[in-house]
């Protein structure tokens, strides 16, 4: 038994004194409201009403449980009324997951701009390189790589596509041997990514189309910004995405090499549950996302 829905069935009865106008204002049949009520009275295993052909009226105890039916109704009406609100206004907590690298150079900014828009949002950020189930860890939105497999229970919206260079400081460079063609990678030491299953190769197009080159790692690591900081450190060629490099190209502390040969690019989205009725403040921040926020952070 819908207990709930017994008793506003039970009080629109009470409220128009009538089994068929209950029916007829709640659009079911007169047999359903009759039985939300005898379920509830044999529930309670007390009659609530007193009935006769022509009239109806309430029991001792229906009137007093009519009270009660009514100031429970009300409180659920307006818990509804506080959560739906809340869901619609710009407010609240928003919780983000995204990959260490985009939220150390690209988020910041992003997420300065959308607090102007919205000032009351509060941002709770998680960085982690990991795959994260966000529904699973209580998360609104995900950056996440667009090539990692989503469930069923996601949805996901392309953000970003970014152009993957290959840097090294002038203090390396100076003291190896020059870079003419991808197959001179073999004879330097490379920062590479750690990823499972991963080969120690790395493949380019360039003038004489794609080429893959087995490449000596001087370091692994599985975090990007690692990567950029050992590059900086004199450590190694390391393969960056463009817009995390460009400070340090710009400021003489990298430098972007063999720039005739294009790596694949990594495309990033943003992802979040597949339910109808996503909070505004999500809904918002998502749409920002896509339609200004990284194009723009990552001029």
């Amino acid at each position: 038994m819908d207990r709930l829905q017994s008793m506003r069935v039970f009080t629109k009865v009470v409220e128009l004194g009538s089994f068929a106008r209950a029916a007829q204002q709640l659009e079911i049949s007169n047999a359903v409201v009759t039985r939300y009520v005898a379920d509830l009275e044999a529930h309670l295993g007390t009659r609530l009403l007193n009935r006769t052909t022509r009239s109806l009226s309430l029991t001792d105890a229906g009137e007093t449980y009519l009270q009660r039916c009514q100031q429970i109704l009300e409180d659920v009406e307006e818990a509804e009324s506080v959560v739906a609100a809340r869901s619609q206004s710009l407010s609240g907590t928003l919780r983000i997951v995204t990959p260490v690298m985009f939220g150390l150079h690209l988020l910041p900014d992003i997420l300065g701009r959308f607090q102007t828009l919205y000032p009351d949002v509060v941002f709770d950020v998680q960085l982690s390189d990991r795959i994260v189930d966000i529904v699973e860890e209580g998360r609104d939105v995900g950056i996440v790589l667009s090539d990692l497999g989503l469930g069923s229970h996601l949805v996901a919206r392309p953000l970003i596509s970014a152009e993957i260079i290959l840097c090294a400081s002038p203090g390396y460079l100076a003291q190896h041997p020059p870079l003419r063609h991808a197959h001179d990678l073999s004879h330097h030491r490379c920062i590479a990514m750690r990823l499972p299953n991963a080969e120690h190769t790395w493949t380019l197009r360039g003038p004489e189309g794609e080429v893959t080159v087995p490449i000596r790692p001087g370091l692994l690591c599985s975090n990007a910004e690692l990567a950029h900081q050992a590059a900086l450190a004199n450590l190694g060629i390391a393969m960056l995405s463009s817009y995390l490099a460009r400070p340090s190209i710009e400021a003489g502390l990298l430098q972007h090499i063999l720039p005739q040969y294009q790596l694949p690019r990594r495309d990033l989205s943003v992802i979040y549950p597949s339910r109808k009725f996503l909070p505004t403040k999500v809904r918002a921040f998502i749409d920002f996302l896509v339609e200004e926020g990284v194009k723009r952070s990552a001029e």
